[in-house]
C-alpha cells in the first residue's frame, strides 16, 4: 500500500513539475548545502544536508543535487528528511550513475505546509577516491500556496577526499611527513609541510614518546606540531601503549597542539574501555569558512568565522561521547571592539543544522583563546553572543554572570527584555537553571515526586536531577516545585552537581568561615556549605552570617552558577 501511495505521489509531483512557475510575493527562499565533514578518507562517509530559510507554506518539492560519481557513491535509499506529514524518496535512480540525485517529498492529505527554516533532506555519500569536489543544489521545484515555483540556487559545499597514503588518516598508516620530533622538557615538537590537499600529517613512534615522558618536568605530555603555510588540516597519530604504562605515575594529561587548535586528554579519557585496548590514537582538525554553514544560521557568526571540524579516533574508530571532563579543546578567538570575554561562546553544528552553544566555554583575553569541553566531536565555531537585559542596572554586580549564562542559552529572561534580577527563585526554577547550565538533561528520566507533572516546563530538569542524585525532595514525598529555594539547599544542589560533573571541591581553597549562625545550618547541608564557601562559590552575608534559610534572588542564582561553570 505504501509503495502504491509513493508511486502515485511521485507521478503527481512529476506532472506538476510541468506547471508554470509562480514566484513568492514575499521574500524569496534561501537555500544552502552543508556537509558533516570537509575532509575524509576514501571509504568514509559524509552527510550532505540541504536546508532552506524563508519557506512559506511548502507542501511538496523536487530537488536535484549534482555530485561527482567518480569520487562518490550513494545508495538509492539513503535520502531522509526531517519534514513530517508526508513521504520522501529518491526517484529516477538511473540518474545516479551520471552524478545527479533527484529526490522528492510531498505532504499527504490536507497536512499544513512548512514555513520558515527547515532541513529539506540529508543524503549519505561514500568517498571512493581522493580529490576535491562539490555537492551542488542545481534546481528545486516547490509547491507552495497552491502553485509551483522553480528555483536554481546553485548552492554548494565542497569536500576533500584523500586516501590513507596521502596522509588524512583512517585505518591505514600515516606517512611521517613531519620533521624528526625533538624531546625537550617532557614535550615533543616538530614541523610538517602540507601535501597537495593541504593536509599536514605526522606519525610518532614509541621511542620518541618514551623519551619525552622520561624528561617530564610536570605531569602533562605536550605534543606540538608546526604545520607549514597553507595547511587546511592537521593529522597526528601515535601509539598508546607507552602512554598507558605511564599513567598514574608520571603522566596525567596529554596535550596536542596541532597549530590550528589544541586538545587535552586526561586520565579519565585513557581509562575509557575503548582506550584501554586501542593500539593507536589519531587526532585531526580541519578548518573551513562560515559559508559552509546552513544559510539560516550564518547570521549567528561573523563572516570571517572559522569552523573547526574535529575528529578523534582509536584504532580508526570514532572515540565516541566524552564525559567527566575527559577532553578540553582550545581554539583562537580575537575580541572585537566592544566585545567582552564573558559573552564569547562556542557553537557546534547539530544534526538538524542548528547551532547549539557549548555551556562550558571560557575565554582567556591574555592568550586570545577560548577553551571548551565538548561532549562529542563534530564542527565547532567560536563566536560572540551579544545578549543583555534592560533591567540589569538593578543588580550591576551580577551583570557579567547573567549575560554570560544568557549568551550560552543556559538561562532566560522573564519577557519584554527583562531579567527581574531581584525576583525570588523557586526550587523548580533553580534546578532548571542548573541542569541547563551543565547540559545534564536526560529525556528518559522519570520523577517520582508527588508535585511534579509530566509535560510541565520543569519536569525534565527535575527528573534528570533526581536520577543523578542532585535532589532528594521533602519528607512528604514532594519536591516543593513552587517553594522559594533556601541558600543552604542551593548550596547542596550545587555541591551534588559538582560531584556528578567530576569537579573536585573537597579540598580546601580558602579557610573555612566560622559563621555566627553556623548552628542554624542543617546537618545535611553543612558539608556542601563549607565546600561552596571555601571555593568562593557561595559566600557569607554581612555580620559574618550565612543565613541558611534565607532566600535567593535570580541574580544571586546566576552568579553562583557562573562561578561553578568557570571551575568546570
Amino acid at each position: 500500500m505504501n509503495k502504491k501511495i509513493l508511486a502515485v505521489g511521485v507521478v503527481i509531483l512529476m506532472l506538476c513539475s510541468l506547471w508554470p512557475s509562480a514566484g513568492f510575493a514575499a521574500d524569496e527562499p534561501e537555500f544552502s548545502v552543508a556537509v558533516s565533514r570537509t575532509m575524509v578518507t576514501a571509504g568514509e562517509q559524509v552527510d550532505v544536508q540541504v536546508s532552506v530559510s524563508k519557506a512559506r507554506d511548502w507542501t511538496a518539492y523536487e530537488l536535484n543535487l549534482d555530485f561527482d560519481p567518480a569520487k562518490w557513491s550513494v545508495n538509492s535509499d539513503s535520502f531522509t528528511t526531517n519534514l513530517s506529514g508526508g513521504f520522501s524518496s529518491i526517484v529516477n535512480p538511473e540518474l545516479l550513475d551520471g552524478g545527479q540525485l533527484r529526490a522528492v517529498y510531498t505532504k499527504l492529505g490536507n497536512a499544513a505546509g512548512d514555513s520558515g527554516a527547515a532541513v529539506l533532506g540529508k543524503v549519505t555519500f561514500t568517498a571512493k577516491v581522493n580529490g576535491t569536489s562539490s555537492f551542488t543544489l542545481k534546481t528545486i521545484k516547490v509547491r507552495h500556496s497552491g502553485a509551483w515555483s522553480l528555483y536554481t540556487p546553485d548552492a554548494k559545499a565542497s569536500v576533500t577526499v584523500a586516501d590513507s597514503t596521502n596522509g588524512t588518516g583512517g585505518t591505514g598508516t600515516l606517512p611521517d611527513t613531519g620533521s624528526t620530533p625533538g624531546a625537550a622538557g617532557g614535550g615533543l615538537s616538530f614541523k610538517a609541510e602540507p601535501d597537495k590537499n593541504g593536509v599536514a600529517s605526522v606519525k610518532l613512534d614509541s621511542v620518541g614518546i618514551q623519551q619525552a615522558i622520561g624528561q617530564l618536568s610536570g605531569t602533562d605530555l605536550t605534543i606540538v606540531l608546526q604545520p607549514g603555510a597553507g595547511a587546511k588540516q592537521v593529522v597526528i597519530e601515535f601509539p598508546l601503549e607507552v602512554i598507558r604504562s605511564a599513567l598514574g605515575q608520571k603522566l596525567k594529561t596529554v596535550t596536542i597542539n596541532s597549530g590550528l587548535a589544541s586538545i587535552t586528554l586526561n586520565e579519565k579519557f585513557f581509562g575509557k574501555e575503548a582506550a584501554k585496548t586501542a593500539g593507536s590514537l589519531q587526532f585531526s582538525v580541519a578548518q573551513a569558512g562560515s559559508s559552509s554553514l546552513p544559510v539560516a544560521v550564518q547570521d549567528k557568526v561573523r563572516p570571517d568565522a572559522v569552523i573547526y571540524d574535529f575528529q578523534l579516533k582509536l584504532d580508526g574508530s570514532a572515540a565516541g561521547v566524552f564525559n567527566n571532563q575527559e577532553v578540553a579543546v582550545k581554539v583562537p578567538y580575537t575580541l572585537q571592539p566592544g566585545e567582552t570575554a564573558n559573552k564569547v561562546v562556542v557553537y557546534y553544528v547539530a544534526d538538524n543544522g542548528v547551532l547549539e552553544p557549548v555551556k562550558s566555554t571560557k575565554y582567556d583575553p591574555a592568550s586570545g583563546s577560548v577553551t571548551f569541553r565538548p561532549q562529542h566531536f563534530s564542527r565547532y565555531i567560536p563566536a560572540y553572543a551579544d545578549v543583555t537585559f534592560k533591567d540589569l542596572s538593578k543588580a550591576e554586580w551580577a551583570r557579567e554572570s547573567v549575560e554570560a549564562l544568557a549568551a550560552r542559552e543556559a538561562i532566560n529572561g522573564v519577557g519584554s527584555g527583562q531579567f527581574d534580577p531581584n525576583g525570588r527563585v523557586s526550587r523548580a526554577q533553580f534546578i532548571t537553571m542548573l541542569i541547563h547550565s551543565f547540559d545534564l538533561h536526560d529525556a528518559a528520566a522519570v520523577s517520582s515526586f508527588t508535585d511534579t507533572q509530566p509535560g510541565a516546563w520543569y519536569y525534565t530538569a527535575v527528573a534528570s536531577a533526581q536520577k543523578l542524585g542532585i535532589i532528594e525532595g521533602k519528607p512528604d514525598g514532594s519536591f516543593g516545585v513552587n517553594d522559594s529555594i533556601s541558600r543552604q539547599d542551593l548550596a547542596v544542589m550545587l555541591y551534588r552537581a559538582s560531584r556528578v560533573l567530576g569537579l573536585e571541591l573537597g579540598g580546601s581553597q580558602a579557610a573555612e568561615a566560622v559563621f555566627s549562625d553556623k548552628a542554624e545550618i542543617a546537618l545535611y547541608a553543612s558539608e556542601a556549605v563549607a565546600a561552596m564557601q571555601q571555593h568562593g562559590i557561595v559566600n557569607g552575608l554581612s555580620g559574618n552570617t550565612f543565613a541558611p534559610k534565607g532566600l535567593s534572588t535570580r541574580a544571586q542564582a546566576a552568579v553562583i552558577l557562573y562561578r561553578t561553570l568557570l571551575l568546570y
